[in-house]
């Protein structure tokens, strides 16, 4: 690949805009922050340097370029990853460079899904006017049906089937993609006289499928869904989050309902800040995506005793996650779609309002759990918090609704979580001394990265011995076997090439630090001096095993000198 095109991608992809239209991010100083999508995070620890053109997450550690969020984010090739941003870019990749690499089985699988959806789509549009009257029936417009991508499966053994290898797919690629079944060795269509909802990924694209039957009278099962693929896992995704995530992320919260026809209402009826959690209760997984785009999540399920439980059951596992979680309650005979469609906007809008935190519902639950056991039920949520500031104010907030003393429930807690949680924060905790050892080798390096001249100097002044941190040390002999004058001016650039990622998260870590208060030129005489001491006292060692030995006292005396010059205007702090 011609590294000037890579150059140009590059270049007209901003990474604070990328990573925007992944995830929301906000200006704190000089840099953008949000959750990072890379481990379970529940404070924003992702930075993102628009400066330096990279990112950092400072809890797991991940950090990178443009091309490397893409990579990590999508779980793509660097050159699908290029080929994404150019694409955005408006750039075209020449065909002599296309060919090089064949697509993954993942673009095949998603070009497959997208091909399907435009045929369900043009299909609802020019033959599904029995389904059109259908979605009318229930207050639903075509207009809705657009926007989200609705279909129809025709009433077809092989229609999707045809259409498909007529576009060139091949058939052992269409087996394995879930679309179809089996019929005595054959293939055939799995959704047949369906409503189609496709299913999207948070990005947008086509990863699975859910089916409506149409005929009432059918005893097949009213909904289904595409079997799972690599692109697909149930219970990972939200249905709609695709559409509505950026109002999610401007209201504060998330409505979260069940099914299709529930968020279907809930979008025609302008709470865009609503998501599915497609017919399943509430997983792990979900409230993880979720939680990129907000901390508040209100649950909205059907207000029969076991859509309260369900709703109840996904408030006390967002809880579990550090976000806030509320229960909204509707009449018992509604929904969601049915109380719209009959109450109306403003009537939701009050419920919204009336909305209880999940602990306050629990406090004042009439059903016959006993208190007790509904205390247990919220601390079991909050055990395996890792913010003590959030568990702590939850548990104020029990002790204040239950009446119970925050002594009693912190006692419970501690009699129920075992030792195991101190154990597993030991690690990071004894690992911190070592950097902080060699502090000043730490300070040359970050201050070296600040402009060119600094970066000549210390590649011309220093070599690899002069660090005692082994990664230090690593990181330095890379920057000046590899580094040039661009690369320092742009070092988003150098994240792009290293391959090494824990020298790439080192050197992320460095180019975030700010340390204007300390001078260069200092620093770099205190590491000097420093491994003048070292090389003195290792001479001390030699010269103690051979005493008789000329050469090696001759050694030191030169040694000496040069020390006490290095150090005779000099006045330093001895950190060992």
């Amino acid at each position: 690949m011609d590294r000037n095109i890579i150059e140009q991608v590059k270049q007209s992809n901003d990474i604070v805009e990328v990573v925007q239209s992944y995830l929301p991010l906000k200006h704190v100083g000089s840099n953008w922050r949000g959750i990072c999508p890379f481990h379970n995070d529940t404070n924003p620890s992702l930075y993102v340097s628009q400066p330096k053109q990279m990112f950092k997450c400072f809890a797991c550690g991940k950090a990178g370029n443009v091309f490397t969020f893409v990579q990590d984010y999508e779980k793509l090739t660097f050159f699908e990853a290029l080929k994404k941003l150019a694409q955005r870019a408006g750039i075209a990749i020449p065909d002599s460079d296309r060919t090089k690499t064949i697509s993954t089985k993942r673009d095949q699988l998603l070009q497959i899904y997208t091909t399907a959806r435009d045929f369900f789509t043009a299909n609802l549009f020019e033959h599904g006017k029995p389904v059109l009257d259908y979605l009318k029936g229930r207050s639903l417009s075509p207009e809705t049906a657009r926007t989200l991508e609705l279909g129809y499966a025709l009433n077809s053994e092989k229609a999707l089937l045809n259409h498909l290898l007529k576009e060139g797919h091949s058939v052992s690629l269409l087996r394995d993609s879930g679309l179809f079944g089996n019929y005595s060795g054959n293939l055939v269509d799995f959704f047949r006289n369906r409503l189609m909802f496709p299913i999207h990924n948070n990005i947008g694209e086509v990863i699975a499928f859910g089916g409506r039957v149409l005929d009432p009278e059918s005893n097949l099962g009213k909904y289904v869904n595409s079997s799972g693929t690599e692109l697909y896992t149930k219970g990972k995704e939200l249905y709609g989050l695709f559409k509505t995530k950026y109002e999610i992320s401007k209201a504060g919260f998330a409505l979260v309902c069940e099914g299709y026809f529930d968020f279907l209402r809930l979008y025609e009826g302008g709470f865009r800040n609503s998501v599915a959690s497609l017919g399943t209760s509430l997983t792990e997984d979900q409230i993880f995506l979720l939680s990129r785009y907000t901390h508040r999540v209100y649950m909205l399920y059907d207000g029969d005793p076991a859509g309260i439980r369900s709703a109840l059951r996904g408030a006390l596992m967002c809880l579990s996650k550090g976000l806030e979680a509320f229960i909204i309650e509707l009449p018992g005979k509604h929904d969601p779609d049915t109380f719209l469609l009959e109450k109306g906007q403003d009537a939701l809008q009050e419920r919204i309002d009336a909305a209880r935190g999940v602990v306050r519902f629990l406090a004042e639950d009439e059903g016959k759990t006993p208190p007790n056991e509904r205390i247990d039920q919220i601390l079991d949520a909050i055990r395996g918090l890792r913010d003590a500031i959030k568990r702590e104010l939850i548990v104020k907030e029990v002790s204040e609704t239950f009446g119970v003393s925050t002594n009693a429930l912190f006692s419970k807690l501690r009699r129920t979580s075992g030792p195991a949680p101190e154990r597993t924060e030991q690690p990071a905790a004894v690992s911190l001394p070592a950097l902080e050892e060699h502090s000043e080798e730490r300070y040359l390096l970050i201050l070296a990265l600040k402009d060119e001249e600094s970066f000549n100097e210390l590649a011309t002044s220093l070599t690899p011995d002069y660090f005692n941190n082994r990664p230090y040390r690593d990181l330095y002999k890379y920057l000046v076997a590899n580094a040039t004058a661009t690369d320092i001016r742009e070092p988003a650039a150098l994240l792009g090439n290293m391959e090494n990622k824990e020298l790439r998260d080192l050197l992320a870590d460095f180019l975030f630090a700010d340390l204007q208060e300390l001078d260069f030129s200092a620093i770099l005489k205190q590491v000097k001096i420093r491994k003048t001491q070292r090389d003195l006292a290792e001479l001390d060692r030699r010269i103690s095993a051979d005493p008789q030995n000329l050469s090696l006292l001759e050694e030191k005396k030169k040694l000496s000198d040069t020390y006490r010059r290095m150090t005779r205007k000099v006045v330093h702090r001895i950190l060992y």
